[in-house]
């Protein structure tokens, strides 16, 4: 039991990491020269994050990364936080099974439940932080561990077939467009 519950908090940090340093990082690469100095000084650690996936090329590798990752992150919680086999609300001996087919099926089986403090906690919170500190979100640690990870992913290939697609589709609208 113990085990799920650390996977759970192990998850969701990292899903936290993924979704305020997307936000960070494009809040960052709007910023000028002169802003980025700034950066450097007060937060080095934001700075050498940014200079790490400056180019278009790489901003574009560290996203497709770390979509996967989020896709996988839900995924696991997901699988954690709904309650298919519950057969008593908790804290009470009351039937699950009392209640309406529709409230058993949404808030257990498909872990609606569930999605809410995931939604607030891992997501929300560290988008909304990101957005008003974003030097200071991409300084906190294991960040720089999550992007790089997130760029490993990338290059190992699951994310290239959307790219290839992605091709494929502006080949088709530029030689559409003349």
């Amino acid at each position: 039991m113990w085990h799920t519950f650390l996977l759970l908090v192990l998850t969701l940090l990292l899903l936290s990491s993924l979704e305020g340093s997307q936000i960070a990082i494009i809040s960052l690469s709007d910023r000028n020269t002169d802003q980025l100095i700034g950066v450097k000084n007060e937060s080095p650690k934001a700075c050498s994050r940014m200079r790490l996936i400056c180019s278009k090329i790489r901003s574009q590798q560290y996203l497709a990364g770390r979509q996967f990752f989020v896709i996988l992150t839900v995924f696991v919680i997901a699988q954690m936080t709904s309650f298919p086999r519950m057969e008593a609300l908790p804290f009470t001996n009351y039937p699950v099974s009392q209640l309406p087919d529709w409230i058993n099926l949404i808030c257990f089986q498909f872990g609606f439940l569930g999605a809410l403090p995931v939604l607030w906690t891992a997501q929300l919170i560290p988008q909304y932080f990101a957005n008003r500190h974003p030097d200071m979100f991409l300084n906190f640690p294991g960040n720089f561990l999550v992007v790089r990870l997130c760029l490993l992913i990338e290059s190992i290939g699951p994310t290239k077939p959307a790219n290839w697609m992605c091709d494929v589709l502006l080949k088709a609208v530029e030689d559409d467009n003349p």
